[in-house]
């Protein structure tokens, strides 16, 4: 997938998603899918906006802010480790 621009405040997105193919050791395929290292947006893994990181306050869990408020997900993200406390500064 390769994005154009963040949905939110219009700004050209940058990197893309990589699909690898292949087998385990017992034959089971598996795909894996990677992000090169400029990607610099989300899809939500709930509402499927997408966004570039500066438009998200926890990029890395996947969930856009509105997401995170209306689910109520703040708890949820700390206790699976997918956001830590004290990250990113909250005026963004």
């Amino acid at each position: 997938m390769e994005p154009t621009n963040c949905e939110q405040c219009g700004r050209k997105l940058r990197g893309s998603l990589i699909q690898y193919d292949g087998k385990l050791t017992d034959g089971t395929p598996v795909t894996v899918i990677d992000a090169t290292p400029d990607r610099d947006w989300i899809v939500c893994d709930s509402c499927n906006i997408l966004l570039c990181h500066n438009c998200c306050r926890h990029p890395e869990s996947g969930y856009c802010d509105s997401c995170i408020e209306k689910y109520d997900l703040q708890d949820y993200l700390r206790e699976t480790g997918l956001v830590q406390d004290g990250g990113r500064c909250e005026c963004l």
